[in-house]
């Protein structure tokens, strides 16, 4: 309490009275002069004490019966009763559902002026006002309320913030408050945001509700790849020859011999789709002259989700390598043998043409080479690198790897592309098939990089604009 007889907000500026006369200094409040109290004993509330604690906070932890068995708090922490905790602080944790925020209104009194800080989180997205507007304008009406802190979860805390984002959303409608909740936050180790007044809290609670957004584009990508390549290799392979002549070997095989085929066609293609809306998005600059105009919804969605795309062909190669290495053997790729003797009737085989050890060597070096991409793209290596560093291997060993890739495919199907057999039901084998986007991609590059185009394109991207053609009047 003030001397005037007024609550103390926590604002005030402190006087420290000095000895050489030079007249007094103020002091804004620390979020460290007071405790941090906490309102409710559960798992979450817990892990936010502990980690109050080994940051150097003193806590209190309010109880609705304090008298009963302790809870199994951290050594130091204070568990009294709802009253008493709220008095000694200026900042308090709510940690408890919304379906606890009608026994709220019981404190409603100790709470007028203190910062409340709501950390739930809905059970479903709705258009519903959120749970911290809920609190402030139907419970809590004269309490500062900020909702931050309900991305982090009970497990990261007590981890140490391993195993989580450290960035945490943080808005209120009080300025002063969202302040010192984003000191709080960076006394604890979190990378604070600000995200303005507290109707923002609506897509901070909508946060912890989408199950991976940003893999979303690249996951139904994948999928919808993974499943017309694999109707397509059927259908031109093992479908045909049982139609035709009734034969099922090749449909027995398809889980380990036609599956692999998939995977290798998938993965290239996937890798050309990281790529594609770039060479896009350069094409577009150059016809508006402009870096400025804003892309399509579906070019910015597609943009957005590259590393995504990228990180799933890697995956895809991976697999493609594991089932490469179980399956090679002259009786599943007898092409790339060197035929021997036959004794008693069974043919053997000698060492690999050059053809196949030609084909091991490109797709071992696509794969090293997307496992550099992959890598880099981390968040801590990323940080690691400057911007020319970042870009040199995205952008040139992308290409390379591409390349490389597309080299490997042709290296595989190159001894089928002239026999028409292949070309069933007026459908191309599936390995010329798969070239045909990364080929045009790489030609495209080729043209960008021509000396016209690529000198207009990096004026463009410096924040040159071509000037607008005058319309007629």
């Amino acid at each position: 309490m003030a001397a005037n007889g007024k609550m103390s907000t926590g604002n005030e500026m402190v006087v420290l009275k000095t000895s050489e006369g030079d007249g007094p200094k103020y002091v804004k409040d620390s979020p460290r002069d007071h405790p941090i109290v906490i309102i409710g004993a559960g798992d979450y509330g817990r892990s936010f004490a502990g980690r109050l604690v080994k940051t150097g906070f003193r806590v209190v932890i309010g109880r609705r019966d304090p008298e009963r068995r302790r809870p199994n708090v951290p050594e130091g922490v204070v568990v009294t009763s709802h009253s008493d905790a709220i008095s000694r602080g200026k900042i308090v944790i709510l940690a408890v559902p919304r379906d606890a925020y009608s026994d709220m209104a019981e404190l409603k009194g100790d709470l007028t002026g203190k910062i409340v800080v709501d950390v739930s989180n809905k059970e479903k997205l709705d258009t519903e006002k959120s749970n911290a507007e809920y609190l402030s304008e139907d419970i809590l009406d004269k309490s500062l309320v900020v909702k931050g802190f309900n991305v982090v979860s009970a497990w990261s805390l007590e981890s140490g913030l391993v195993g989580g984002s450290k960035e945490v959303p943080i808005c209120s409608d009080d300025k002063e408050a969202r302040g010192e909740v984003i000191q709080l936050a960076k006394d604890m180790g979190f990378f604070p945001m600000d995200y303005g007044c507290l109707r923002a809290a609506r897509d901070v609670e909508a946060i912890p509700l989408h199950l991976l957004p940003g893999w979303r584009f690249a996951t139904k990508v994948m999928f919808g790849l993974l499943a017309f390549l694999s109707i397509y290799v059927l259908f031109q392979g093992p479908l045909y020859k049982y139609v035709k002549s009734g034969v099922t070997k090749d449909i027995q095989h398809f889980p380990g011999k036609g599956f692999n085929r998939v995977l290798a066609m998938l993965a290239l293609t996937l890798l050309a789709l990281v790529y594609f809306p770039g060479i896009i998005a350069a094409f577009r600059q150059l016809a508006y002259g402009t870096k400025y105009q804003r892309f399509p919804t579906w070019l910015d969605t597609w943009l957005k989700s590259r590393k995504q795309l990228g990180l799933l062909a890697l995956l895809v190669a991976s697999l493609h390598a594991i089932f490469s290495a179980c399956l090679m053997s002259p009786e599943y790729y007898y092409h790339m043998y060197e035929k021997g003797p036959v004794i008693e009737g069974r043919q053997f085989y000698g060492m690999m043409f050059w053809r196949g050890e030609l084909l091991i060597f490109t797709g071992g070096l696509a794969l090293a080479l997307m496992s550099v991409l992959g890598v880099t793209s981390t968040p801590s290596v990323q940080n690691a690198m400057n911007w020319r560093e970042f870009v040199f291997v995205q952008s040139k060993l992308g290409f390379a790897c591409l390349f490389v890739g597309t080299a490997h495919c042709i290296v595989y199907g190159s001894t089928g592309f002239n026999k028409m057999y292949l070309y069933v039901w007026y459908t191309p084998p599936p390995a010329l098939l798969v070239m045909l986007l990364p080929c045009l991609l790489i030609l495209l590059k080729l043209f960008l990089l021509s000396p016209c185009l690529n000198s207009r394109l990096m004026r463009i991207r410096r924040g040159w604009e071509s000037k607008p053609k005058a319309t007629p009047v």
